[in-house]
């Protein structure tokens, strides 16, 4: 009895109107409404990791990631079959979405009744737009991946999509499927990869697994481009490639040695308000890194160049698409 007295005079004091006798009313969780955008719920064990869906230039064929693969991990987050999921988006009991910056994304399908199409950099488009599709085939219990027939190398992206109970107050309950796509020439190094959680953390790209690409590119041994790349004075330099795939040359580095902090667009600033990741040239390998405070969930996409100062027909181009864990 004193907890519901000590609560109503709290009530009474702080001049409420009305009060619950509830004090389990002061938490609950906020309730989503149609126009609303959910936050994700922070679970890397609802994440699905997709093998990656790699086109080759000119030889673009849909690829089908199939459901019932996933069947234990959809029973242990969402209390459902693969036939029930899939069935609940089309009675309404299971939401279909798109997942960026920590967030839901409600944005209404534009590819058939449940999919999307996609610019190169993972962004929603419409048709005359898109260069990458995702699609719920429901009869065949699949995601199917698409690309258009002329789409070029280069294109690389992750795109994470998640299927969730509605329960008409969240999305909590859930499996997110991260699914990394790419076009590929044989002299572009590509890779995708999660970056650990906590302040700075880092992926690193090992120079030594691509050699031969470097060694064929640059014309020197990987063990001269090592050296080369520890020095800002040296013979490489590093740049990286905006959004219209042009090299920014004019752009100091504002990171350790060869590297730079970048904003979401892979335009390189200071460090400060407005970054999220960082290129960074280490002993053996290129690190691409967090900024502190980027939501998990989060997907974006780094693209550079090391090139000769003097002999800007030799590079190497990387292309890397990424999400924070």
């Amino acid at each position: 009895m004193k907890k519901y007295f000590i609560f109503a005079i709290l009530c009474a004091g702080l001049g409420f109107t009305s009060c619950s006798t509830d004090p389990m009313d002061a938490t609950s969780k906020h309730v989503y409404g149609p126009e609303d955008t959910p936050y994700l719920r922070v679970d890397n064990s609802c994440l699905v990791k997709v093998p990656q869906v790699e086109f080759a230039k000119g030889h673009i064929a849909p690829v089908s990631i199939n459901l019932n693969d996933y069947a234990e991990i959809i029973k242990n987050k969402m209390g459902m079959s693969v036939d029930e999921m899939v069935q609940g988006v089309a009675s309404g009991k299971v939401v279909f979405y798109n997942i960026g910056a920590g967030k839901w994304n409600k944005t209404a399908p534009n590819k058939g009744s449940n999919g999307w199409f996609y610019t190169k950099n993972g962004i929603v488009a419409g048709e005359g737009d898109g260069c990458i599709s995702i699609e719920l085939n429901a009869d065949a219990k699949s995601i199917v991946v698409g690309a258009i027939d002329s789409a070029p190398a280069g294109v690389a992206t992750s795109i994470d999509l998640g299927f969730a109970v509605n329960n008409g107050v969240n999305y909590d309950d859930y499996v997110r499927f991260s699914v990394p796509v790419s076009v590929t020439d044989p002299s572009i190094i590509m890779e995708n990869f999660t970056i650990p959680t906590g302040d700075y953390a880092s992926y690193e790209i090992d120079f030594k697994k691509y050699a031969s690409v470097i060694e064929m590119c640059l014309g020197i041994t990987i063990t001269d481009f090592i050296a080369a790349v520890q020095s800002r004075d040296s013979e490489i330099a590093l740049y990286m490639v905006d959004q219209n795939d042009k090299w920014i040359k004019d752009a100091s580095y504002t990171a350790n040695g060869l590297g730079y902090w970048c904003g979401s667009d892979g335009v390189p600033r200071g460090w400060g308000g407005g970054c999220e990741y960082f290129v960074e040239t280490h002993e053996t390998s290129v690190g691409v890194g967090r900024y502190p405070g980027v939501a998990s969930g989060t997907a974006n996409k780094a693209h550079f160049v090391y090139a000769s100062k003097s002999d800007e027909t030799k590079y190497i181009e990387f292309v890397v698409t990424f999400t924070y864990e």
